[in-house]
Parts: C-alpha cells; sequence; structure tokens
C-alpha cells in the first residue's frame, strides 16, 4: 500500500533536526562539506562498520549544556539526575565518569519498507575503574548476567528487557545490553554482537570508514554523520514521483549542535545523488514548510516546539546538497527537555 502522505516527509525533517537537539559555526558549514578536523583531533575510536556515527561531549552535555538548559526547571534538571542515576542502578555505569562517548549504528530497511536503526555500540571514554563498574552490573543485574569471551576480552551482557534512558539520555527499550571493558579507559557498550565488533574493530578487523570517524571528531557540543544504504527510503511514498525520487537520492549527511550565548545551533546537511535531486529536496522542503502548520498534529507543548522549529528553519541549496539550519533559544531547548 502506498503511503501518500505528507506527514511523514515532514517528521522526517523534524527528526533529522531534532534528535540530537542543541558556538560557533560548525567546521564545513559554509561549504557544507563534511567538517574537516585537525591532527589532534583524529582520535582512534574502535567502532565496527557503521552507517551512521554519532559523537557526542558526554562531560559537556551532563554538566555545563543540560543544567543550564533547565535552569529554570530545577524539576525537570532533577528528573534528567535521576535518569542517570536509573541507568546506573540498572546497568552499574555511571554515565558522570565519561567525558565523551561515540555511537555507531546500521540503517537496515525492514519488509515493511521502513527503516530500522540496528546494531548500536556506544564507545565511551573518560576516568573509570573498571573492576568498579564490572562488580557494579554485576549486582545490579541481579542475576540477569553472563561473561563470555570474545577476542581475548570479556563481554559481560546484562539482562535488562525494559525501556531505559541510556547515559540517562537516551530512551529505548533494551533486552540485552552487553559491555566490555576495551582498555583502562574505553568502554563498549551495546547490543552483543555489536560489542563484539568493537573488539574486532580494536584489532583491526571490520572497522567504521575512518572519513565517516574523522567527520564527527570536532570540538562541538554534538557531531553527526553517516552514508544512507541504497533503497533505504524506498518505502518512504508522497504520492509525487519526483519528490520521491529526490528523498530516495539521498547518499550521506552530516551535522553537528554546536552552543551559541543565545541558545544551540544545529546544523544539517544531506548530500543527494544530483544537483537536480537537490533541488527537488529544496523545494519540497520549502513547500513543507508552508503547509506545516496544517499538518503538525502535536498537541501542546510539543505542537508549539514544532511549529517554532519550523519558523525559525533556514534552508539552503549548493550543488548537490541541501542545508538545514536551525537555531534553537535556550527557552525552546528548556521546553523540549520538559516534553521529551
Amino acid at each position: 500500500m502506498r503511503r501518500t502522505l505528507f506527514a511523514p516527509a515532514l517528521s522526517l525533517l523534524l527528526v533529522v533536526l531534532g534528535v540530537t537537539a542543541g558556538a560557533q559555526t560548525p567546521p564545513g558549514a559554509a561549504t557544507g562539506r563534511p567538517p574537516q578536523t585537525s591532527t589532534g583531533l583524529r582520535v582512534n575510536v574502535p567502532l565496527p562498520a557503521s552507517d551512521a556515527v554519532l559523537r557526542a561531549d558526554l562531560k559537556k552535555l551532563l554538566t555545563e549544556a543540560v543544567p543550564h538548559a533547565l535552569a529554570s526547571d530545577p524539576a525537570k534538571l532533577a528528573q534528567v539526575n535521576a535518569d542517570i542515576e536509573q541507568f546506573k542502578t540498572r546497568t552499574g555505569i555511571d554515565a558522570r565518569d565519561f567525558d565523551t562517548v561515540t555511537v555507531g549504528a546500521r540503517i537496515v530497511q525492514l519488509p515493511s519498507g521502513a527503516m530500522k536503526v540496528t546494531n548500536a555500540v556506544a564507545i565511551a571514554r573518560g576516568t573509570f575503574r573498571p573492576d568498579t563498574v564490572i562488580s557494579a552490573a554485576r549486582a545490579a543485574a541481579k542475576g540477569g548476567f553472563s561473561e563470555q569471551k570474545y577476542g581475548g576480552l570479556s563481554v559481560y551482557v546484562i539482562n535488562v528487557n525494559d525501556k531505559i534512558k541510556v547515559f540517562g539520555l537516551a530512551k529505548m527499550h533494551v533486552t540485552d545490553l552487553a559491555l566490555a571493558v576495551l582498555d583502562q579507559t574505553t568502554l563498549a557498550v551495546g547490543e552483543p554482537a555489536a560489542v563484539r565488533g568493537a573488539i574486532d574493530a580494536m584489532g583491526g578487523r571490520g572497522r567504521v570508514d575512518q572519513a565517516l570517524l574523522n567527520a564527527v571528531q570536532t570540538p562541538d557540543l554534538v557531531a553527526f554523520a553517516g552514508s544512507v544504504p541504497p533503497g533505504a527510503f524506498a518505502g518512504l511514498e508522497t504520492g509525487l514521483p519526483n519528490v520521491d525520487r529526490a528523498v530516495a537520492s539521498i547518499r550521506a549527511f552530516h551535522g553537528a549542535v554546536a552552543q551559541t550565548p543565545a541558545g544551540f545551533l544545529l546544523t544539517t546537511v544531506l548530500r543527494t545523488q544530483t544537483a537536480s535531486d537537490a533541488k527537488q529536496l529544496f523545494d519540497t522542503a520549502q513547500a513543507l514548510r508552508q503547509v506545516a502548520p496544517g499538518l503538525i498534529s502535536m498537541a501542546g507543548e510539543k505542537g508549539k516546539f514544532a511549529q517554532r522549529a519550523i519558523n525559525n528553519l533556514k534552508l539552503t541549496t549548493k550543488g548537490d546538497e541541501v542545508q538545514l539550519q536551525l537555531d534553537m533559544p535556550q527557552g525552546d531547548i528548556a521546553e523540549l527537555l520538559r516534553v521529551l
């Protein structure tokens, strides 16, 4: 059945803009090309082959950005801290022990045509005591804990089978959560197969594309990049062949979230197959902005936030790329965090 809706396309646009929600213009934003990083920032992160990569300055997020955004809402700030504590209680992992987290994942298409993010693993780096983390994880699991050997390292698997906020930030349903101490400052956390993939990557096997990894090694609060597997958008149909072709032509993306004196700046660049596809995608996004008020079905604060995001969104196109830039005032960030 064809899904002849503009709403899914608008939702996709909002997800691209809002999934990382958070200065200066990110390096490379003027040209739309992936950020160029200094040699010092090209950190060797043992991620397995991934379609999408995200890197976050976890320390800055938890100690500066989130507290600042929620300064006027102590109740919500207390809830964020409670989520961090709950993750620690359920897994033994304290997000506050880590400086950065780099996440890799695969993008696959389901038989239904929907896209799914899978094989996710987070590589967290910071100052922690491996023996303390493992002991805490074992105690937190309350019997649902196992140890496996892989590549000369121990992989610990916790049966969670619940919705939790991973690292206190990203809410998702977790069945089995695996962790492995890669070295004294590095912990791999994620799906068991993905954690084993990180161990392989540490040994030089099945590593993520280094260019993709380099693209997220920036000084921004959050940076993300990825390639879109062919056919990933095949299940999304707007009923307009030219639009379908333009969306299906998206081949890669990158962007960043940076703090500004007034709030946050989010920049996302979508690279298409051809310049004409980029023009079609740009025209479609512009048209969606015009009809957005009639498409936004979210009520209350979420709806108000979505409307302001559409109003503040700036679109440009150059060559085979479309750039989306969104200024998010401090008040909007606080409101977004309240309703998440």
